[in-house]
């Protein structure tokens, strides 16, 4: 029997790996001094228009971070799963700040956000916001939990923070993209 590589693993082990063996990235840094933090670590052609959606949730007052893929083919390979993300300008951002929202993309086909994390007040109140502007959305099934603690979104000051799946049907439509975007905010 021969085993085949499992295909959800990474490539790359951690940031300084990925970037000894890869160019085609790109870095957006924004440190406006916030308490708040938004990131897309896999941005790009990674998770499609996942860091579009961040950038519209941080607006011109909260701090973001985007790793966006570049690359023409093979995007997935710049993937670092979000419990060993070190880039070393997100660390900084998101330990300076209190409350962390990452934005990423799965490939469910209808239109849902899935909400993990370990900061429970924060998933509450974008429920809330979620549920008012008729968005659909989810505690995060297993997969998508975003509870490990050195998950990028949990490494804040304070520990916590919110991790947003948002689906092919969300990210592929401007107006579910701008709702999400706007109630997260």
């Amino acid at each position: 029997m021969i085993l085949q590589p499992d295909s959800n693993l990474d490539k790359y082990e951690n940031f300084e790996q990925l970037s000894r063996n890869e160019s085609d990235f790109r870095i957006d840094l924004v440190d406006r001094s916030s308490d708040v933090t938004i990131i897309a670590p896999h941005g790009g052609r990674i998770e499609p228009n996942s860091s579009e959606i961040a950038a519209l949730i941080a607006g011109d007052n909260y701090n973001l971070f985007c790793f966006n893929g570049l690359k023409q083919d093979r995007n997935h390979d710049l993937h670092i799963t979000s419990h060993r993300f070190d880039h070393p300008g997100a660390l900084e951002l998101v330990g300076k700040a209190c409350y962390v929202v990452a934005v990423h993309g799965c490939m469910v086909a209808q239109p849902v956000v899935y909400l993990g994390g370990l900061d429970t007040e924060l998933i509450d109140q974008i429920q809330r916001q979620l549920t008012e502007v008729q968005i659909d959305h989810e505690l995060s099934p297993l997969r998508f939990r975003g509870r490990h603690r050195n998950n990028i979104c949990n490494r804040s000051r304070c520990r916590r923070g919110v991790q947003l799946e948002l689906s092919r049907g969300i990210r592929d439509h401007g107006a579910a993209r701008q709702a999400v975007g706007t109630a997260v905010r």
